[in-house]
């Protein structure tokens, strides 16, 4: 997907000005997603900090406008393990990874029974207080936080895996059509099986020549840091591109919890992501912002005032250039209408 470094001013399309799009996500999966990277005991603050930010996070969006897309990972809307059983696929239809650190259904002999006894693994009670709130989307993040690179599953546990996900977000009332896949993995194969599953969105990775071109991971990660601060892959901003069947609405820019060791840099953190902000309402491109409930699960209050310094920014965006904010199934939906409103 191109970054497009098109006129001063937001592009045009048969004598239309376009405006730009905010696009929020965040991949909602508590504990989940850390299975493989760290203990529960070490990593829990960071999660349960997440769940009391989440409250505070939604007055933020109402206050400001913001629409978003909360990606959940399809443990988290039962009630209880009883419950949830039920939606599991059969044993050979689960993730065969051959790291057995990656399989989250080993977990549940060892956490609780709900969201009361085990708060890091179920969420219910908060996925229905998001959907109460205007602007906010249900999405997937998979069933079972499904990792589509790792070695030994296949696209038919995958496919399960979805299906699995869709019952479940369904069967408490949630209409899902837009996925995040963890990590951002996503291969050819993955995306035609998201369309067959009936999603019409989601969240490709950063295309970018950081991720495009380098494979040493330690330089990798060094370039990726540095790139939070400073200017090295562009601006971030696209137009969204249909492929396979399905919007693909790539991240422009992770909200990077604050770094300790480096907290005097966090001015150019966030000068860095209002100019990206401020690129894709001048070109009438979309900038889509995300990141996890738990990477402001501590320190949360000067996350939160850096979110909502954000989101300030994004109102006078709005006002200035007409930038408007949508969550993935809203910028599907447009997208869609643009493609049918330019069909001779």
């Amino acid at each position: 997907m191109p970054v497009c470094g098109k006129s001063t001013r937001a592009w045009k399309r048969k004598g239309r000005i376009m405006a730009g799009t905010l696009i929020v996500s965040l991949d909602f999966e508590l504990f989940w997603g850390m299975l493989d990277c760290s203990t529960l005991e070490a990593y829990q603050d960071h999660v349960l900090g997440g769940r009391k930010a989440i409250p505070q996070l939604l007055e933020l969006f109402e206050t400001y406008h913001i629409h978003a897309t909360w990606a959940a990972v399809g443990f988290l809307f039962a009630e209880s393990y009883e419950e949830l059983r039920r939606y599991f696929p059969e044993a050979e239809l689960r993730p065969g990874y051959r790291n057995p650190a990656l399989n989250p259904y080993a977990w549940f002999e060892k956490i609780g029974e709900n969201e009361e006894t085990a708060p890091c693994f179920y969420a219910p009670t908060l996925l229905r207080q998001i959907a109460r709130t205007p602007g906010q989307e249900i999405g997937s993040h998979t069933f079972s936080h499904y990792y589509c690179r790792e070695a030994g599953q296949t696209t038919e546990q995958f496919a399960a895996d979805l299906e699995a996900a869709k019952a479940i977000a369904r069967d408490h009332g949630y209409v899902v059509t837009s996925v995040i896949l963890p990590r951002n993995q996503c291969e050819p194969e993955y995306t035609q099986v998201l369309r067959q599953s009936g999603f019409t969105a989601y969240r490709d990775e950063e295309n970018d020549w950081i991720h495009e071109k380098i494979r040493f991971r330690p330089l990798l990660r060094a370039l990726r840091l540095l790139d939070v601060y400073l200017p090295l892959t562009g601006q971030g901003g696209y137009v969204p591109k249909y492929e396979s069947g399905i919007w693909n609405l790539t991240g422009s820019r992770m909200y990077k919890p604050i770094f300790q060791r480096l907290r005097w840099l966090e001015g150019l953190k966030m000068r860095r992501i209002k100019r990206q902000m401020r690129h894709a309402a001048e070109n009438g491109l979309t900038f889509h912002l995300w990141w996890h409930p738990h990477n402001i699960g501590v320190h949360t209050q000067e996350h939160l005032a850096q979110l909502e310094d954000l989101f300030r920014y994004y109102a006078q965006l709005r006002d200035r250039y007409g930038m408007e904010s949508r969550n993935m199934a809203e910028a599907a939906q447009t997208a869609i209408q643009k493609e049918e409103g330019e069909r001779p």
